[in-house]
């Protein structure tokens, strides 16, 4: 059943082309996108609604897929008759225009897309999801969503699962419930990625129009490394760049053309993007600014700016509203309190420029023999900070700035060689002849990034929260550095970039593709010492030397070196014939790695002994036949009244059992 998803996204493109689009320019990519807005927005609409009704389950989500189908293909039979197109006829028009794209964007980008894209797709389809994030809350939610038949907050140990924005894991339970697999997991991020590209050619289109700037926009977003390693996750960080950069499309091909659809769209886009994550507000901000100047100062746009904006805050309210009333019944916010630690002081001037300054620093970092080069950019930045009277990890801090060196962790990994190119980008647009739309399109970019950087402070894995900053400025990248009229630049940079990209779409180390043991084993010790890159490659990190995914148990690929404890664990659980199981759990807990080991038809599991405010939620009448507990408890605990007696530990996880 779950092509009934792609059916949809089919059905809505051609609805969208008879009824928007056929007329228009790039007329298949808009339709597409419009299909996708619609769909993202048919799943957070069907989910509250089925929840509401306790209908979280396979049988009614396939329903609901059928219904929405079923009710695209008439409309299609409709518009065909209306508009006098076939579909025959409207997918000869999609592969002329599709031939058409392909010799804009010329063999050497259409090579490094492919690569790219067709590598990290075949490992977001082969490998189990495994990374921290989502096994810990992202994924987590789902067990407890489909045993409850709703969306409803629960009792978790885990806080993350129950007040971060829910949108990207509502995806993963309709792919979930109508394909009983994890296997698509990992594709809401890559089709995201592939939306994402599809904007930046508009944009480039847009505002630009040469080739040569398209080439190398999509060659450098493509291959930036935290977006190559994200695509292959179930994480949310795409996603949500995903309706950023929607947003900053629809809103200058609104002001350009007055474009009655894409004014339409970003409601739904504004909706969705906050039901997706929190950083959405800070990188939109000013675009929305832009939208509201333009339409404010021409009285005949004063009726839709009204419309947009009540539009815009009906719906948002519409699909956030559950979430936040459910969050807020627990918390008194409804954000939640997990995000604080994240805030920066705003109090404080300095930090209106020191907190800018290590996002970009963030990404400055690489290997170089005696770590020198990263010595310099560390004194730079410490002398930057000197000079404004500010201290680089003030008291309170929670994440001690350090440069980076090179990473394969989609949580950690930096994109050196495109703050780079964004760097030297900036100054080659003031002195490059532009469009006003260009240059109005550069500011509100980087408007975007650094009110991101006064609200949000540094992170050790604030990589990826900075996708959508390098996605908006890949336009900006192929414009700049095409306006330059070298030639071989541009093709030298796109060869540079994918040669560069393509080790962290093949050695991940959460999911590699190839094999990195024997590399880190055998042949890196001998580089590491050669050149003294004082790179740790000794027993603690062993997430360097893993197994490729093509010969790894799908177990072994979620638990890795605990995996032998785990199945242990595993086997004692079952021999029990436990059905009803409670966890006990660290906030930093792989809760969906234990589901995905223990579950079984009629197995119920329930946080127990909850310590945050959640414990309200927490079922009185629960009796788990055991407790997997990560917290130690020592050699019996009591639980409802009951006693629980340590049988099992191993590598800081016990199993209680009741006593006897």
């Amino acid at each position: 059943m779950i092509f009934l998803i792609p059916l949809a996204i089919w059905l809505g493109t051609a609805n969208c082309f008879l009824a928007f689009y056929k007329e228009s320019p790039q007329p298949f990519r808009r339709s597409a996108l419009t299909a996708a807005i619609g769909v993202f927005l048919f799943v957070a609409t069907s989910t509250e609604l089925l929840s509401w009704a306790n209908l979280i389950n396979s049988n009614a989500v396939t329903i609901s897929w059928l219904t929405l189908d079923i009710a695209l293909f008439l409309l299609f039979q409709r518009l065909s008759v209306q508009e006098h197109w076939s579909m025959r006829t409207i997918l000869k028009s999609w592969l002329a225009s599709f031939k058409e794209f392909l010799g804009e964007t010329g063999t050497l980008t259409n090579v490094i897309l492919l690569s790219i894209l067709s590598l990290t797709f075949a490992v977001a389809v082969i490998a189990p999801p495994n990374n921290m994030d989502s096994l810990a809350y992202h994924l987590s939610r789902l067990g407890y969503w489909i045993q409850n038949g709703n969306v409803n907050h629960y009792a978790s140990h885990i806080e993350r699962s129950i007040s971060f924005s829910p949108f990207s894991e509502y995806v993963h339970l309709h792919a979930f419930l109508l394909s009983g697999s994890e296997r698509t997991f990992q594709l809401l991020q890559w089709s995201c990625l592939v939306g994402i590209l599809m904007y930046i050619s508009l944009l480039i289109e847009m505002l630009s129009g040469t080739r040569a700037a398209m080439r190398l926009a999509l060659c450098f977003a493509v291959t930036l490394p935290i977006v190559v390693l994200e695509a292959m996750t179930t994480q949310n960080d795409l996603v949500v760049a995903f309706f950023i950069i929607s947003c900053a499309f629809h809103t200058f091909d609104f002001v350009r053309t007055l474009n009655r659809i894409s004014l339409i769209l970003l409601v739904p886009v504004a909706a969705l993007g906050m039901m997706t994550k929190g950083t959405f507000v800070f990188y939109v901000l000013p675009f929305a600014l832009y939208a509201f100047v333009f339409m404010f100062a021409k009285p005949l746009l004063w009726k839709p700016l009204l419309r947009l904006i009540l539009g815009a805050a009906i719906l948002t309210l519409l699909l956030n509203g559950p979430f936040w009333v459910r969050t807020y019944r627990i918390y008194r916010t409804p954000i939640g309190t997990m995000s604080n630690g994240n805030k920066n002081d705003i109090s404080d001037p300095a930090n209106l420029l020191t907190s800018p300054a290590k996002h970009v620093f963030l990404h400055l970092g690489f290997v170089s023999p005696g770590d020198e080069y990263n010595k310099l950019m560390l004194s730079t930045l410490q002398g930057f900070h000197g000079m404004i009277g500010a201290p680089l990890d003030p008291p309170g801090t929670s994440m001690v700035f350090k440069m980076n060196k090179l990473n394969f962790n989609e949580d950690f990994a930096h994109n050196f060689l495109g703050m780079w190119l964004i760097i030297l980008a900036v100054p080659v647009m003031l002195f490059t002849k532009i469009s006003k739309s260009t240059r109005w399109y550069v500011g509100l970019a980087l408007h975007s990034f650094l009110l991101f950087c006064l609200f949000i402070g540094y992170q050790i894995y604030g990589s990826r929260l900075h996708i959508p900053f390098f996605t908006l400025m890949a336009p900006v990248v192929g414009i700049a550095y095409t306006s330059l009229k070298i030639r071989w630049l541009p093709i030298v940079i796109s060869v540079i970039l994918w040669l560069c990209a393509l080790p962290f779409a093949l050695l991940s180390t959460s999911h590699p593709l190839l094999s990195t043991k024997w590399f880190f084993e055998h042949i890196f010790p001998k580089v590491n010492s050669t050149f003294n890159l004082n790179i740790n490659v000794s027993a603690n990190n062993l997430n360097l030397m893993q197994q490729s995914i093509l010969f790894a148990s799908r177990e072994k690929i979620v638990w890795g070196d605990n995996w032998d404890d785990l199945n242990t664990m595993r086997d004692f659980v079952d021999s029990l014939g436990a059905k009803n199981i409670g966890f006990d759990f660290e906030e930093a807990s792989l809760d969906y790695g234990y589901q995905y080991i223990l579950r079984k038809p009629e197995r119920h599991f329930e946080h127990v002994a909850v310590r945050n405010p959640s414990k309200v939620l927490e079922n009185k009448t629960f009796k788990p036949d055991c407790i997997i507990a990560e917290h130690f408890e020592g050699d019996q605990m009591n639980y409802h009244g009951r006693t629980y007696v340590k049988k099992w530990s191993a590598n800081g996880t016990f199993v209680y059992v009741p006593a006897k």
